[in-house]
């Protein structure tokens, strides 16, 4: 359910992202709920090295055969803004009412900015970044598909001395985009959701797929 509602999220956020319908575009990588990956390899010294990063829970099969397609999420050269999602929480139930339950889940949204490729040279453009999400984050409750409403609460942005990358492994060539004059916010959200239980599709086993990782 998390990633479900994440995509929802996500969906609200799709007018920013270059080659979508909006017409201020200006995200080149926008992905829902990311997971926390961790991979490990012997290094010429014989030393077992870990890197950990984040993945899209909503990668395709095709980006999953693709070499290096778990690595899109990692700050590059390529890209002059990237944006996803993190669950900061569980799937909470608030409340059941007339056979309707009411969801709360809390996210916190990540953005990276080449802030050059992008056309500026401020020491920070995170501030009118962060306010467009957050306008466009502050609508009217909406449904979507099996969830009836949807209330997205903004909570805040979190401080400049949070690096929401620090939880991450990254060798030195990507910790380098981390730094001015490459810059990142984040985004406290909270969504409330009301589901009817006869509205769930149940899970049914499919076809197995052979994916080859990293």
């Amino acid at each position: 359910m998390t990633n479900e509602i994440g995509n929802i999220v996500k969906e609200v956020l799709e007018q920013f992202r270059i080659g979508g319908v909006g017409t201020n575009q200006f995200i080149d990588k926008l992905a829902g709920v990311v997971r926390v990956v961790s991979t490990t390899h012997v290094a010429e010294n014989n030393t077992t090295v870990i890197k950990t990063f984040p993945i899209a829970c909503d990668v395709t099969y095709d980006e999953c055969t693709r070499n290096g397609a778990y690595k899109d999420l990692i700050p590059n050269s390529k890209y002059g803004c990237m944006v996803y999602l993190e669950e900061e929480s569980g799937v909470e139930l608030q409340e059941t009412v007339r056979k309707t339950n009411t969801f709360k889940v809390s996210f916190r949204i990540v953005g990276w900015i080449n802030q050059k490729k992008l056309g500026k040279n401020e020491c920070s453009i995170t501030g009118q970044i962060v306010n467009t999400l957050i306008s466009a984050l502050q609508i009217k409750p909406f449904n979507s598909g099996i969830y009836q409403t949807i209330q997205i609460n903004v909570i805040g942005q979190d401080p400049k001395s949070f690096n929401p990358f620090a939880k991450y492994t990254y060798d030195e060539d990507a910790t380098k985009y981390t730094m001015p004059p490459y810059d990142y916010f984040s985004i406290r959200i909270d969504v409330l959701t009301n589901v009817n239980p006869t509205c769930i599709i149940p899970f049914e086993i499919e076809t197995p797929i052979i994916c080859n990782t990293i």
